[in-house]
């Protein structure tokens, strides 16, 4: 039996943002939400800040060809394609999210973090002492 071909490395292939559950949400929901915030939830969660529909723009806006591109063209083989811009909203956009932690990830390891094994360890506090440590974060003395 022949061997397979290899799977192409390096082959680019975009995106399809609109076609994420996300994109649909934000896309279907956006303004009726904008239109509601104040009588429904402004009084529990405060007031609608013009932030927020700025990143939903940005995010519809991120991966789309039509809201701009580049075009990227390998001087090897003079093969050419279409890189749709990026909306570059951390926490929300899923995609530059974990772009710019890949990218945060790799700055940490080459530029700040000694050549060592490191280990995690996180330290939980019990629900019932949680309010005492809320404000008073100065003072407190384990071992």
């Amino acid at each position: 039996m022949p061997d397979a071909a290899p799977a192409a490395r390096g082959v680019y292939k975009p995106r399809r943002s609109q076609a994420s559950p996300l994109f649909q949400l934000v896309s279907d929901h956006l303004h009726r939400l904008q239109t509601v915030y104040d009588e429904r939830f402004a009084r529990e969660y405060g007031p609608w800040r013009p932030v927020v529909a700025q990143v939903a723009d940005k995010f519809l806006a991120c991966g789309v060809l039509e809201h701009g591109f580049a075009r990227i063209r390998c001087n090897v083989c003079a093969h050419e394609y279409l890189l749709a811009f990026s909306c570059k909203c951390r926490y929300f956009c899923p995609s530059c999210h974990a772009k710019r932690l890949a990218i945060w990830t790799q700055w940490l390891d080459t530029t700040l973090l000694a050549p060592v094994p490191h280990r995690q360890v996180v330290l939980t506090i019990p629900k019932r002492l949680r309010a005492y440590c809320l404000y008073r974060r100065v003072g407190i003395k384990f071992g």
